[in-house]
C-alpha cells in the first residue's frame, strides 16, 4: 500500500530536525486506522510534534499540513488544534502550522498560531494560498529535494523563529 503523501511530508521534516533538536511525534489514535471514518475514535491531539531547541531553550508544538492543491482549505484543520495551540501560545513556547504545498518549488511555510487566527478573521476566505500567507508573516522553509524526497531547512527556522 503506497504511504500518504502527507505521511511523507512528516517523514521529511522528521529526518530534516538538527541535531541541537529533540523530537517527539504524538500518537495518532484509532482513527488513523480506520480512514478517520470512526467518529468515536477520532483524534484530540493539538500537534504533530513537539520540538525542544537546545541552543535557544526554546519549545515548539507544529502540526503538519500538506496538499498538493494550490489552496489550503480551512476545514483541513480541526477546531480542537487551532483552539489547543491557542492555549498554548500563552505561555513560553512557539505554536504553529508547518504548510506544505506540493507544487514544482515544494512551497512549504511555518505560521505561528497568533498570525494564523488574525490571517483567518482578516481573509473570511474557507481556505487560503501561498500569497496569504505570504502577506500574513509566515516563514518560508526551504527545501532540497534528493531524487524524490525532501530535506528540509529546519535549522534556519529554529534559529529565525524563537523567542
Amino acid at each position: 500500500m503506497p504511504k500518504n503523501a502527507g505521511k511523507i511530508f512528516e517523514e521529511d521534516i522528521k529526518k530534516s530536525i538538527p541535531s541541537t533538536c529533540w523530537l517527539y511525534r504524538l500518537r495518532d489514535n484509532a482513527s488513523s486506522f480506520s480512514k478517520g471514518t470512526n467518529t468515536r475514535f477520532t483524534s484530540s491531539n493539538i500537534c504533530d510534534y513537539i520540538v525542544l531547541d537546545d541552543l535557544s531553550k526554546t519549545l515548539f508544538l507544529w502540526e503538519l499540513k500538506s496538499t498538493k492543491n494550490t489552496s489550503m482549505p480551512l476545514d483541513m484543520i480541526r477546531g480542537n488544534q487551532i483552539k489547543g495551540l491557542q492555549e498554548a501560545r500563552q505561555h513560553n513556547l512557539v505554536a504553529g502550522f508547518l504548510f506544505n504545498f506540493r507544487n514544482v518549488d515544494n512551497d512549504t511555510f511555518f505560521m505561528d498560531i497568533n498570525n494564523f487566527t488574525a490571517m483567518s478573521r482578516s481573509t473570511g476566505k474557507k481556505s487560503f494560498n501561498i500569497k496569504d500567507l505570504e502577506n500574513n508573516n509566515a516563514v518560508k522553509i526551504e527545501s532540497t529535494r534528493k531524487r524524490t524526497r525532501y530535506t528540509y531547512d529546519i535549522k534556519s527556522l529554529v534559529d529565525m523563529v524563537h523567542l
